[in-house]
Formats: C-alpha cells, sequence, structure tokens
C-alpha cells in the first residue's frame, strides 16, 4: 500500500469516527435487520433440501404442506426486513450527509473572504454539493452493505462446507482469479475517480461564472465562443466518466463470468457425485442454490467497492476544505472592552500579500466620532487598510487597535458588532427587501426598516413598489440599480448600528447629487459614531474631519481638504486630475 493509499484510508476512518459513528444506534438496529435477512436467506436452501429429499422423497404431504408454508413464511419476513434496512440506512445516510456537509459549509464560513477570492467559488460550490452527495452512499449505504454481504457470503460458505466440503472445496478454485482481475482493475479506478472528481468542479466553476457573466457575453457577442469553451471545459469530465464507466463494467463483467461458472462447476462435479450415489439430489440442489446465492452479494461488494474509489476522491476533497485552517483566529483569552468608543489606532502597520508589499509602515490615530476620509490612486491600499481595520486582514508586522485593544485580542462576535463595512459592490441575497435587511438585524421593526430605508433616499423607491418590502431584489439584487443597491447596503449597515462604520468606496454608483444626500444623512445618523470613507470621487470628502492620503502603500499625507490643497502635494495632484477629468 503506497502512502496516497495510506492516507484516503486514513480519511475514511476518521470519517467514520467523527460522521458515522454517532449513529451507533441507527447502526444497531440496521446490523439486526441485516442479521436476520441472512439468516432468512441461508435458511431457504436448507428448507428446499428437505422438501426434495424428505416431503417429497417420503411423499409426506402434510410435510410438504408445512415446508411450503415456511418457505412462504421465511419470504415474508425477509422482504418486511429488507423495506426496514433500506428505510434506515436511507435515514442515516441522509443525516450524515446533512451533518458533513453541514460542517464543510460551517468551515467556508469560517474563512477569509480574500482567502475566497483566490479560490474558484464553482470548484468550492462542486465540494459542497456533489461531492458530499457522492459521500452519501460512503456513509451509511456502504458500510451497512459491506457487514451485509460480507454476513452472507461467510454464512453460504458456512452451509456450503457443512453440506460437502469437497464439493465446496472445488467451488472455491473459482475466486482466486476474480480476487486478482478486481485488484488490477481498482487500480484504474482510482486513477478515473481522481479525474472525474477533479473534473466535476472546474465545470462547477465554469458555469457558475458564465451565468454571473451573461450579460458581459452578451454585449461582446461571445455566446457562440463560450458554447465552445463549454464544450473544451466538459470533454475532460465526458473522458474520465467514460474511462470510469468501463472498468468499472470490467469489473462486474469479470465477475458475472467468474461467478457464471460457479453452477457449472458445481452440477459438473455433483451431478458425478449423485450418479456415485454419494450425494443425495435435494443436497446438490441446495448446494447449487447457495452458490447461486454467492452471485448478489459478490456483485453487489464490486458495486461497494466501485462506490469507495468514487468516495475516497471526493472525501479527499471535502475533507480539503474542512481542514483548511481560518485566516483570522479568535484567540482563546479574547476579549471586548464593557465601553467602546470607537477609537482606531494604527501602529506602524505593515502588510504583505504574497511576494508584494502592500502597506508599508501606516502610523495613525482616528478619534472616536471622527469623519475621516481615506484616498489615493487605485492599487495605493486604501481597500486594504479597510479589511485590516475590520480584521478581514491580519497585519504582517504592526497592529490596528480599537479602544487601545488589539483586534487580535477582540472576540470576533463582538468586533463584528462593533465596526460594520460597506464594499463597494453591494452584496444582496436572492430574496426580499426586508429579508436582505434584517440579515443586519433580525428583529429589527416595520417602522426601522423603513425609517433607515427613507434615510438612504429610498423612501420613495419604496413607496412605488407594490409589494412594498416583499419586492424581490433578484439574483445579486441585479432586480436594483447600482445605486439602489449601494444605498439599500447602506440601509442595512444603519439596522446593525455599529460604533465603526467603514465606507469603501460604498456611493460610488450614485450620482453627486444623490451622494451628497446621503452622505448628509449618514453623518446626522451617526453623530458621535466613527465614520471612515475611502474614496474615488474626492469632492465627496471635503467635508470630512481629516483626510488621509495614500501613495504605492505609504501614508504620505494627512489632514483637512484645505491645507491639504493648499500645501501642493499628492492630495492636490489628485484632486485637479480629478476635477480636469470631470466626475
Amino acid at each position: 500500500m503506497n502512502e496516497a493509499d495510506r492516507k484516503d484510508e486514513g480519511l475514511f476512518r476518521r470519517f467514520l469516527r467523527e460522521h458515522v459513528a454517532p449513529y451507533w444506534l441507527l447502526q444497531a438496529e440496521i446490523f439486526v435487520c441485516v442479521a436476520v435477512q441472512v439468516v432468512l436467506e441461508l435458511v431457504d436452501p436448507l428448507i428446499l433440501r428437505a422438501v426434495i429429499d424428505r416431503a417429497i422423497g417420503d411423499g409426506d404431504m402434510e410435510l410438504l404442506g408445512w415446508l411450503v408454508a415456511l418457505l412462504l413464511g421465511t419470504l415474508v419476513f425477509r422482504v418486511a426486513f429488507r423495506i426496514v434496512s433500506t428505510w434506515l440506512y436511507s435515514y442515516g445516510g441522509l443525516r450524515v450527509l446533512f451533518d458533513f456537509r453541514r460542517r464543510a459549509y460551517e468551515r467556508v464560513q469560517s474563512l477569509s473572504p480574500y482567502y475566497l477570492r483566490g479560490e474558484r467559488y464553482g470548484d468550492v460550490l462542486a465540494r459542497l454539493t456533489s461531492d458530499v452527495d457522492v459521500l452519501q452512499r460512503a456513509a451509511v449505504y456502504t458500510v451497512v452493505q459491506s457487514v451485509q454481504h460480507a454476513l452472507v457470503i461467510v454464512g453460504i460458505w458456512t452451509v456450503l462446507l457443512i453440506l460437502d466440503a469437497q464439493l465446496a472445496g472445488v467451488l472455491a478454485l473459482v475466486y482466486p482469479a476474480l480476487a486478482l482481475g478486481l485488484w488490477l482493475l481498482n487500480r484504474h479506478l482510482r486513477v478515473e475517480s481522481d479525474a472525474a472528481r477533479d473534473s466535476v468542479g472546474k465545470l462547477y466553476d465554469f458555469l457558475e461564472e458564465r451565468l454571473g457573466a451573461v450579460r458581459l457575453i452578451q454585449e461582446y457577442r461571445r455566446e457562440r465562443a463560450q458554447v465552445k469553451r463549454f464544450v473544451r471545459v466538459s470533454r475532460p469530465w465526458i473522458r474520465s466518466n467514460l474511462r470510469l464507466s468501463i472498468f468499472a463494467s470490467m469489473q462486474v463483467s469479470l465477475a458475472d463470468v467468474m461467478l457464471a461458472i460457479a453452477p457449472i462447476v458445481v452440477f459438473l462435479f455433483g451431478g458425478a457425485r449423485v450418479l456415485e450415489g454419494t450425494l443425495s439430489i435435494g443436497t446438490l440442489i441446495a448446494f447449487y442454490t447457495l452458490a447461486a446465492r454467492l452471485h448478489r452479494p459478490v456483485s453487489l461488494l464490486i458495486d461497494v467497492n466501485i462506490e469507495l474509489q468514487t468516495a475516497r476522491s471526493a472525501l479527499r476533497r471535502v475533507y480539503h476544505l474542512i481542514d483548511l485552517e481560518p485566516w483570522i483566529r479568535e484567540l482563546p483569552d479574547a476579549t471586548a472592552p464593557e465601553r467602546i468608543s470607537g477609537r482606531l489606532d494604527f501602529e506602524d502597520l505593515d502588510f504583505r500579500w504574497e511576494s508584494a508589499q502592500i502597506l508599508h509602515s501606516i502610523t495613525t490615530s482616528i478619534a472616536p466620532g471622527e469623519r475621516v476620509a481615506v484616498v489615493g490612486s487605485s492599487g495605493s491600499g486604501k481597500s486594504t487598510l479597510a479589511a485590516l481595520a475590520a480584521r478581514f486582514l491580519d497585519p504582517t508586522r504592526g497592529g490596528v487597535k480599537l479602544d487601545g485593544l488589539d483586534l487580535r485580542r477582540w472576540r470576533l462576535a463582538d468586533l463584528r458588532r462593533t465596526i460594520g463595512v460597506v464594499p463597494q459592490e453591494a452584496q444582496l441575497f436572492h430574496d426580499s427587501l426586508r429579508a436582505n435587511l434584517l440579515l443586519a438585524a433580525p428583529h429589527a421593526t416595520e417602522a426601522e426598516l423603513r425609517d433607515v430605508l427613507e434615510t438612504m433616499q429610498l423612501g420613495a423607491f419604496l413607496a412605488g413598489l407594490p409589494e412594498g418590502l416583499e419586492t424581490q431584489v433578484g439574483e445579486a439584487g441585479l432586480r436594483l440599480s447600482g445605486g439602489e443597491r449601494q444605498r439599500l447596503a447602506l440601509a442595512r449597515a444603519l439596522l446593525a448600528n455599529p460604533r465603526v462604520l467603514i465606507l469603501d468606496e460604498a456611493t460610488s454608483a450614485l450620482d453627486p447629487r444623490t451622494e451628497r444626500l446621503v452622505l448628509d444623512a449618514l453623518e446626522k445618523r451617526l453623530a458621535g459614531r466613527t465614520l471612515v470613507m475611502i474614496a474615488h470621487r474626492l469632492t465627496s470628502v471635503q467635508a470630512c474631519d481629516r483626510i488621509l492620503v495614500l501613495s504605492e502603500g505609504r501614508l504620505v499625507e494627512s489632514g483637512t481638504h484645505d491645507a491639504l490643497y493648499a500645501r501642493g502635494g499628492t492630495y492636490r495632484e489628485l484632486y485637479d486630475e480629478q476635477l480636469r477629468r470631470g466626475p
């Protein structure tokens, strides 16, 4: 066994321990049902032998009637227990599936959004959906079926040895060749299973990205080109699944051929024994019936093996997601001040992203209730500074303090309640206006919802909607304009009522007049609270108490609009350039 196989076995044992073992009582119930089925399946051929050798052989009609009734009874009970066990392991599989998917989803929720930006969303989606679906059968079905079929095989061979050890020995010669063939084909199954799961992730990623860019594709008339890309992306998935099907079919066909030989061997050698008078006809028929019944459990064990080869690839992909370490972790002794004023201190702050130094030695303070703007050319580090201030990223060196306590010492839940962030791209769910607002304050009243919408200049917009707050905003809010989406996101942030609010170009889609009305309303609403505005449109920040100017990741200027403009430095260059270009 190579290192990869050992790791896969370790993962499967971990999966059983963490997600299947907690349902041990359900497993026990399934095992009882399976054990009863196995016993009933083994009894039938023995009853059949008694029918032939004793009832028919001796001409005993009464015994024949009892034995036939017993055969029918075992059949009814076997079917009943099979139905119950099928329901139990289906229920168990769904429970395990739900728990495993929930755990993977919880891990995704704990990851930094900046980590997820570097991942293929479609591939993450595939791990949460199709990969976990593959594991449903492996969760309980394969375990239960493996035990059931193994018990049937052991039971059948035990009875075969009791019936006639010599004939059983001849029959056993068929199985080494079968085992060797299955082992050789297994290696190919594993390779193709890995390729199939990876290709599914790439296909999901392609579809997720293109579905979100339909307008862009239509705008540049690239529909036919994208269909061709879809075909190219789909080909590896088709090829790997075809090869997987071929090798799986070869395993099943090999088993069918080898197991079809078994009854021939039984009749050939058993028939000779009957003619010699050393074996009864009833024993031969019972032996043949049991030998024929080996076909189903052996074939199903091969199916289980195929399921496991597919599941091992899916298991590895999902556990890769679960085992990711969150970039932002809460310390065991994390705390939060009892009273929060909203003071921010940036102390000798550095931040490196991969090989690029984004921020260099940023040192500044923002007083409680101060309105501060952060400006600079594209790529100067403004959004990175906002992410560090809200602790969506941790600095490479130095630190950020809120009310004198390093953000890394804060309890994350308290920090998220204290600092609100509204990004440029307003993120909305495919739900109603009400549901999107209640995300920030689940217990907000109708009056509070309407109040924040009115504050964000959405009162007239709401009044014109026939369904009011129940209006659906569409996928990612696409039924709303860019400005409406941004104002809805701002209204949601107001509902959360944070002590510090960071706007990362959150009004960029508004026209200058609406932006001024919104910012004036925000200033009144947030009186006494700290407001940090990252802005591209410099006319929108003139009224701020202070403006921080970034250039190539360094804090190069700080002051009011008038003071900075009079100084004639970087800020004035940016401002004059923007005036020349227009808003």
